[in-house]
């Protein structure tokens, strides 16, 4: 069979049954009139042209099509431009967070001989502005009680944030000063407690048997003597303080979101809170800042002596 003979045969056949179907749906074209088809008066189309875009902003597209053309336009720009002020903002946002990471303190504490109070506001200003850049990013920070806490009240005040060490010093003249790591807050810091408690007992055995087992009269055996008299009360004070409710804590180095950290100085028993890096470091260097200390810094009097944690 010829092309001819079967567009004779097909076309006129689909040609038909198109128009039925145009008629049927009523999405039809009625008149014809070169290449141009008008919708039916009894469309749906038509009827929702009529009564929708007789009147108002939709007659004006209707009639001057290229206002069409401008509202796409004009919404393509204004897209265009929030996606750029998105952008703008994202990267000052990228810049401030460089700043702050830059400025990161590679000790947390404050140094023998700082002004207590600057160093309070001064951490007080860092976390306000860490947390205004970035409230949900974590980051490390010490926490600094002002007061000796036990290890229930520690927790009470820290809330539910994760607490990689804490400090432990025993409210006694040149009691030891103590950094432990703990994963869960209270019931590792009262096995510590048992363990300073057994050691202390036996430090407080040993120099009382060494004090005892000076006779002699010289001046050097009883400037001996006299220390090892000392350190074993020392030693015995200490192992009755960490054998009961301690309130023992002094610090703690912990992680939690800016906007968390911010707003601790807020809550009862906390002084300061110094913000770190956002890596988690438990090896960063800490310097202690004892409660009932004000003025200035001073070395934490401790057998080994430093403040250094």
């Amino acid at each position: 069979m010829k092309l001819d003979d079967l567009d004779d045969r097909v076309v006129p056949r689909a040609a038909e049954k198109l128009r039925d179907l145009l008629d049927r749906t009523g999405d039809g074209r009625s008149k014809v009139s070169g290449a141009l088809l008008e919708p039916s008066p009894r469309s749906p189309l038509r009827r929702l042209d009529d009564r929708y875009a007789s009147s108002g902003p939709l007659a004006l597209l209707r009639d001057v099509p290229q206002l069409g053309l401008l509202l796409v336009a004009a919404v393509f720009l204004a897209g265009a431009g929030v996606a750029l002020a998105r952008s703008g903002g994202e990267q000052r946002q990228a810049t401030a967070q460089q700043q702050i990471d830059a400025t990161a303190p590679t000790a947390l504490g404050p140094e023998i001989g700082a002004s207590i109070d600057a160093y309070v506001a001064d951490a007080r200003q860092r976390a306000v502005l860490v947390s205004q850049t970035s409230p949900g990013t974590t980051y490390s920070a010490l926490v600094s009680f002002s007061t000796y806490l036990t290890p229930e009240q520690a927790r009470l005040a820290l809330g539910e944030l994760q607490v990689s060490k804490v400090i432990v010093h025993a409210k006694l003249p040149t009691s030891d000063l103590v950094p432990a790591a703990v994963t869960n807050l209270v019931p590792d810091v009262k096995k510590l407690y048992a363990d300073l408690a057994k050691r202390k007992r036996t430090e407080a055995k040993e120099f009382s048997t060494l004090s005892a087992s000076i006779t002699g009269q010289s001046k050097d055996e009883l400037q001996f003597k006299a220390f090892y008299t000392t350190a074993a009360q020392q030693a015995a004070r200490e192992a009755k303080a960490y054998s009961g409710v301690c309130p023992c804590l002094i610090g703690a180095l912990v992680r939690g979101t800016a906007g968390e950290l911010a707003a601790l100085p807020a809550v009862s028993g906390i002084r300061a809170v110094e913000l770190g890096g956002r890596e988690a470091d438990d090896s960063v260097v800490i310097r202690p800042l004892a409660p009932e200390q004000t003025g200035t810094v001073k070395k934490i009097s401790t057998p080994t002596g430093g403040n250094g944690a």
